[in-house]
């Protein structure tokens, strides 16, 4: 039988490298407890000429195979739905995350297609999905799977998205938040001998503070549960995340990236944590679109 992309779906993209297992070990556990549809997604990225079978009229390959044994050997009752679309791995993903919860990739290996660099495809699809994107890296140590959640907290829009991603998973997960806010002094500014806020670093730090309290106030308010520390660091984003991502069980940042017409970048931030990160990365966008179209892959259910 033939269906679109499950909706609410988590789909993981799977090649047969280390990384894309490890990734679908964790979206497999991520699905089951959150009770969600799993989907796998082998892009071959073959062309095709429209005289050619189509990609549902082709038989499973071993990779979503094997796959597949791997889920139902340890989730036997986790729903679950594979694709094996002709097109390159990017556009395929991207347009699946249009109506899924999450894109689940592995941070190295050959991508979800065969001959594609994994680590273009995690920084494009991060960029560019309507959807979070979880990168997994490795497993977890014991630690860390009861670590707490880490989020990187900033005003901008994809920060807020983040920091809502991210007490919404610690109160389904049930684990603690710490939110962290970075500021660094400007050089240029003892250059220029422009006076600092408040005039000393204890008042600049009590500027931060606040700034960062503000930003918690609606996501306790909606989220009593959550155990929520906040943690103001003079230091450079990207090396304070990844400090701290080394006891946590997730660390979550936003895009921070340009939509242009030329295409779709993600901020430094966001990659420094994906190539560097202890733990697997959530990347959020600014908007999740989540539902609002449905994509046309097809595939068989197991």
């Amino acid at each position: 039988m033939t269906i679109h992309v499950p909706t609410d779906a988590i789909v993981v993209g799977v090649d047969g490298s280390e990384q894309s297992w490890e990734a679908l070990r964790w979206a497999a556990r991520a699905a089951d407890a959150a009770d969600r549809p799993l989907h796998l997604l082998h892009a071959e990225g073959a062309l095709m000429s429209p005289y050619q079978m189509t990609v549902t009229e082709d038989p499973i390959d071993n990779i979503c195979d094997e796959a597949l044994g791997v889920v139902a050997h340890h989730h036997p009752n986790l729903a679950v739905s594979w694709s094996q679309p002709s097109e390159s791995p990017v556009p395929a993903l991207v347009d699946a995350s249009a109506v899924a919860s999450e894109i689940v990739l592995g941070s190295r290996g050959t991508g979800a297609v065969r001959g594609a660099v994994l680590g273009s495809v995690t920084t494009q699809v991060s960029a560019s999905a309507h959807c979070p994107v979880v990168v997994v890296r490795h497993a977890l140590s014991d630690r860390q799977q009861r670590g707490s959640i880490v989020v990187g907290v900033d005003a901008r829009p994809d920060g807020v998205a983040a920091l809502d991603f991210a007490f919404a998973e610690a109160e389904r997960r049930g684990l603690p938040l710490v939110a962290v806010l970075c500021w660094q002094l400007d050089r240029m500014d003892f250059a220029s001998g422009v006076p600092m806020p408040g005039g000393d670093m204890k008042s600049i730090h009590r500027h931060y503070r606040t700034i960062l309290e503000s930003a918690l106030v609606d996501g306790r308010s909606r989220h009593p549960k959550v155990q929520v520390t906040g943690d103001v660091v003079c230091a450079p984003s990207t090396s304070a995340l990844v400090e701290r991502s080394a006891s946590a069980s997730l660390l979550v940042v936003g895009t921070r990236g340009h939509h242009e017409l030329a295409g779709l970048v993600l901020g430094s931030v966001s990659q420094g944590a994906i190539r560097r990160s202890h733990c697997p990365v959530a990347v959020v966008p600014a908007v999740h679109i989540g539902h609002a179209k449905r994509t046309n892959h097809q595939h068989s259910t197991a």
